[in-house]
């Protein structure tokens, strides 16, 4: 009965997610640029679209003036694009590995720096997956009136953020093959647009809307002044939200994957450029107004297309993209919240490959947290939008410091046009990032600084609370030495019984070599000397630094590896364990489970639970007796002063 359990839970689990990925077959999973755009660009993509809306709102301060400014302020966005494009190609050529502003700033500005910069990506993408899917809602309000109500909005945010995270989870080709289409056709229908738009104002001029004038006759201002031009600066630069996730996600792309990362965000800042002076040009030309019910890419589609099939396109490709949008950051996150697991930073379980060779950890957890800041927020996009961008800005601010330290420090080839790049690119992007800070802070732009820094501790937090365990358990060469004697000492007791008498073996699974499995080798070989420790090699580099310290040790007890090409862990352990019950060479066999207790029991949610799974698992399996074997971290605080006081 339990086989067939497991046996439909397997299919139910493929049919949802797809047939498990090899680990050999990762290249074969990696994107193209063509995958890599709509992956990766979707969120950027999608920017470029409003941003036009949010340069006006705040030129039009000026009253009419504003439209003689628009193309200005796009011009010196596109600028801003060229220097980021330069810093992020810098950026990735430098680490393989990805982790962007990241990498940079722990790498060049210190430690703080690093986690500061992690703390701001991982809010942006949190808030790019709620802003994006609740502004696609609320746009379909209009169209489905159902939805309009909060409770309903709400839930149909939460199910879109559930399909993404569903689409995600079957692996980053399968979310390349179901985003591009729309992506794509969104990419040609605005080139369309802003081709014909060019072609008929100059061929047949241009007349500026009459409505423009009326509406701007009561809120003429006094001018235009610096102030109003840096906030429509920083308004306009909402297009550039996304683009630091190529260089996150390098490791996601076919080799060389460099070179083709720093093709896609080529491409990506070419589109986004093109598109945001094309748009902003013809918005200026028709003295277009943007309206909460009526963007300016509305409005430039109903006036160059009309009601005809290319406008229902553009319309429903743009909607299409705002939620395709939240893919960016399911494929951005989890890649960044790995390389952090890697530095002890966060959970180790981030950076364990999922069924389908991607970091499911991590986007469950971005569906959890996103759909949570929907709820909280009752998937009010104006309630997010000023918490919104400001991560970006500080990531990209900190990627210029540490590239443009790093240029100052080295002073090696073309060093004076690096500094300039980078500093421009740092300098402008904290100036931007000041104006955001200023203008939303009551806004709610106050929630971010308060949020960052806690982040910042839980990761210092469990950073520490890692290094500690790793000291506790960590094996010396005095452990070594007394187990070795331990076993010297049973091996000489047993000398007059043969090996073949013992009918009683003991299996002990094996992640690492510590004080933690020593001790449960030491238990179990008391028992009996059939003990075999079982390592699921799942990570090629952390069997293989198994083995090296297994040799270097010289520890007596056999290690076998059971390879598992799908890093399926305990399914692998227990097919190991049916293997050795079929020979049926012992009357019993037990399972011992090397288990840390932690000081604090908070500290077990760092901790993957896969020995408890184990239990779980096994306790279906009549003829396996499990035992667990805990260590606590002050046993080698006892052991130590047990020393001391016998040296004395």
């Amino acid at each position: 009965m339990v086989n067939n359990n497991r046996l439909l839970w397997l299919r139910l689990r493929t049919t949802i997610f797809g047939h498990p990925l090899a680990t050999q077959n990762a290249e074969e999973t990696k994107l193209g640029v063509s995958g890599g755009i709509p992956v990766f660009g979707s969120d950027i993509i999608s920017s470029q679209g409003y941003a036009p809306d949010e340069i006006l709102y705040v030129l039009l301060l000026a009253g009419s003036l504003g439209y003689a400014y628009i193309l200005k302020v796009s011009f010196t966005i596109v600028v801003l694009v060229i220097s980021i494009f330069l810093v992020y190609r810098k950026a990735i050529q430098k680490y393989s590995e990805g982790g962007g502003s990241y990498t940079i700033a722990k790498a060049y500005l210190g430690e703080n720096f690093g986690l500061i910069a992690g703390a701001s990506l991982t809010l942006d993408y949190v808030l790019t997956v709620a802003v994006s899917v609740s502004s696609a809602i609320e746009n379909l309000t209009g169209i489905f009136p159902w939805l309009a109500p909060t409770e309903h909005k709400v839930i149909a945010d939460c199910l879109i953020i559930m399909f993404m995270a569903w689409v995600n989870l079957r692996g980053l080709k399968e979310s390349a093959k179901l985003f591009a289409i729309p992506v794509y056709l969104y990419i040609l229908t605005l080139l369309l647009l802003i081709g014909t738009g060019l072609v008929e104002i100059l061929a047949h001029g241009v007349t500026p809307a009459a409505v423009s004038t009326e509406h701007l006759a009561t809120s003429s201002a006094s001018g235009m002044t610096w102030f109003i031009l840096a906030r429509a600066f920083a308004g306009g630069t909402t297009a550039l939200t996304g683009f630091e996730a190529v260089s996150n996600g390098v490791t996601a792309f076919k080799n060389p994957a460099q070179k083709r990362a720093i093709n896609t965000l080529l491409v990506l800042a070419i589109i986004v450029s093109s598109g945001l002076i094309g748009l902003t040009y013809l918005a200026g030309s028709y003295h277009l107004i943007p309206s909460e019910g009526n963007t300016i890419l509305n409005q430039l589609g109903l006036i160059i297309f009309g009601k005809t099939i290319p406008y229902f396109v553009l319309m429903g490709t743009a909607a299409a993209i705002l939620i395709i949008a939240s893919s960016t950051p399911y494929a951005g996150l989890p890649i960044l919240l790995s390389l952090m697991a890697r530095d002890g930073y966060t959970p180790r379980y981030f950076k364990n490959l999922g069924d389908r060779l991607v970091y499911s950890v991590g986007i469950w957890t971005l569906f959890f947290v996103s759909s949570l800041l929907i709820i909280v927020f009752h998937g009010d996009t104006h309630m997010m939008l000023p918490l919104y961008a400001i991560g970006v800005f500080i990531s990209f601010t900190l990627t210029g410091a540490g590239l443009a330290k790093n240029t100052w420090m080295e002073k090696s080839g073309k060093w004076k046009s690096d500094l300039a790049i980078f500093s421009f690119g740092g300098i402008v992007s904290f100036l931007v990032l000041l104006v955001f800070v200023i203008t939303k802070f009551t806004q709610g732009a106050w929630i971010i600084l308060v949020i960052m820094p806690l982040l910042v501790l839980m990761f210092r937090t469990i950073r520490i609370v890692y290094q500690s365990e790793i000291q506790d358990v960590e094996v010396t060469r005095e452990d070594t030495e007394t187990f070795r004697s331990y076993v010297t000492k049973v091996k000489r007791r047993r000398a007059h019984v043969e090996l073949a008498d013992y009918k009683n073996k003991i299996i002990i699974p094996v992640y690492d070599l510590n004080l933690i499995v020593l001790k449960t080798l030491r238990y179990a070989y008391a028992l009996t000397p059939q003990v075999t420790a079982v390592h699921i090699a799942s990570d090629p580099r952390r069997t293989a630094k198994l083995l090296k310290h297994w040799a270097e040790h010289h520890i007596e007890i056999p290690l076998e590896i059971v390879e598992s090409p799908y890093r399926a862990t305990v399914h692998d352990f227990l097919h190991y364990i049916d293997q050795v019950e079929k020979k049926g060479n012992f009357d019993t066999i037990t399972v011992a489970i090397p288990e840390y207790v932690p000081e604090k029991l908070w500290h077990n949610i760092l901790h993957n639970q896969t020995g408890q799974l184990m239990k779980l698992m096994l306790l279906f399996r009549k003829s396996i007796l499990v035992t667990s074997v805990p260590y606590h971290p002050v046993e080698r605080e006892d052991s130590l002063e047990k020393a001391v006081s016998s040296s004395q």
